[in-house]
């Protein structure tokens, strides 16, 4: 089954009539009079795909052009405990469709059998919801509730491989995310807060790749087992500016990896240092001599040999870890997912962030059909043409051969208008996922 079919029937699963059982089973929808469960799915999910800012009038709008004449007020009052339980089964249910599309074609990803990337971000939430989801701690009542999606995304086919809410205050280094066993070939690519010796060895056992900035002050020795001053080794031997060297780390775990450092220009140290400080006067701390001296130099370690990647492609492999930052940023701004009206009741807070995750998950979906066997893509741009053919997709949801019709059209139009341009100065992604020698990182 080709991506645009295997989209639109994820998209009739969640949008489907199979929604009215549940939304009983859930106390949403005692007697239906107008709103049947997948009538009220659609209503919310699609107004706030259209308009993230949605007020009564947008979800009444959004009603009628699904048939279901009602007045803001009867809108205002569905939003209820009902509501809030109906919207969490259904965000499951979306969930479990993980879609991929055909791999990236060329390029440095065809070195790995997939190239996976894990990442989190957090959303604040009512008070109320504290005991669900305790936050993150803080001053007072700051964030005493948020909520953690947790993602571990394949850059190689856009599938959502693990997409996990947990608790805000849960550590990132003890999510599931991290328990994936990831297939042979592939590479693991985490920021700091993963960082797990532990686990890059279950990694490395299951015969696939990982890449991760160094977490300091883990120990570092010589293959020899000689613990090594790591900022004195980096000066003795990084006189041109990279170091390129097998080590093994941690004084228990004994792990044998490559250590790839790359000194960075003064005025990205000057600013690191400057964050440091700042960082450490916020939590009563002193950052040590030496932890500022290292931000001379970005330092990764993996243990992909020299013979699979130059030390080039590790920096632009690691640097792919972005595209996760951008995608938690696509759904923050386009969709507004951090944003709630804190003058409404938790119900209603609630609820609508439920029906803003189903719905950026639909948009993943909707993305994968249009962008992703073209790397010259933006996600932005295609997310802002999904908005306006929401409406025309609204009618075609209970019609699978029309569905996918306008899916095919939708496709056509971004990729007509969606794609970001080759630059010769500060290339993009694509392009050094093309061409990783284009990587501007001058060593000295």
């Amino acid at each position: 089954m080709q991506i645009v079919a295997k989209v639109a029937s994820a998209m009739q699963a969640v949008f489907g009539r199979m929604l009215n059982d549940l939304a009983r089973t859930t106390g949403c929808v005692r007697r239906q009079r107008k709103f049947s469960g997948a009538l009220l799915v659609r209503t919310l999910v699609l107004t706030l795909l259209h308009r993230p800012a949605a007020k009564e009038r947008d979800y009444r709008a959004m009603a009628a052009k699904l048939g279901v004449h009602v007045t803001e007020e009867a809108v205002a009052q569905r939003f209820t405990d009902g509501l809030v339980r109906f919207l969490a089964e259904v965000l499951k249910r979306a969930v479990a469709q993980t879609l991929a599309a055909k791999p990236v074609p060329g390029g440095l990803l065809r070195k790995f059998t997939d190239v996976r990337i894990g990442d989190s971000t957090t959303l604040t939430l009512p008070d109320e919801m504290a005991g669900q989801f305790p936050g993150c701690g803080g001053t007072g009542k700051a964030c005493r509730a948020a909520l953690k999606i947790q993602v571990l995304w394949s850059l190689a086919t856009g599938r959502l491989i693990e997409w996990l809410l947990e608790p805000g205050r849960a550590s990132d280094s003890l999510s599931p995310i991290t328990a994936e066993v990831p297939p042979a070939g592939s590479l693991s690519v985490f920021d700091l807060g993963y960082f797990s010796l532990e686990r890059f060895q279950e990694v490395a056992a299951a015969k696939a790749h990982w890449i991760s900035r160094f977490q300091y002050p883990t120990n570092v020795f010589d293959r020899a087992g000689k613990l090594l001053s790591l900022l004195r080794f980096l000066k003795q031997h990084g006189a041109h500016g990279l170091v390129d060297v097998p080590v093994v780390l941690g004084a228990a775990e004994r792990l044998a990896c490559r250590m790839v450092a790359v000194r960075v220009p003064a005025e990205v140290a000057a600013r690191r240092r400057q964050r440091i400080r700042q960082y450490a006067r916020d939590h009563g701390r002193q950052p040590s001599q030496d932890y500022l001296a290292l931000q001379e130099w970005t330092i990764f370690v993996t243990n992909c040999p020299a013979n699979l990647l130059n030390w080039k492609e590790v920096v632009v492999l690691y640097r792919a870890r972005w595209q996760i930052e951008l995608l938690f940023k696509l759904w923050k701004s386009h969709n507004r997912l951090a944003e709630r009206d804190i003058a409404a009741t938790p119900q209603r807070q609630m609820a609508v962030l439920y029906a803003k995750l189903i719905g950026v998950l639909v948009q993943h979906w909707i993305l994968l059909t249009a962008t992703w066997s073209d790397g010259q893509r933006s996600l932005r741009k295609a997310a802002v043409i999904v908005r306006d053919w929401i409406v025309l997709l609204s009618d075609a949801l209970d019609d699978p051969r029309r569905l996918c019709r306008l899916l095919r059209r939708l496709n056509d139009a971004i990729a007509k208008t969606a794609r970001v341009t080759r630059r010769r100065r500060h290339p993009s992604l694509f392009q050094l996922l093309e061409n990783p020698g284009l990587l501007d990182y001058s060593v000295r």
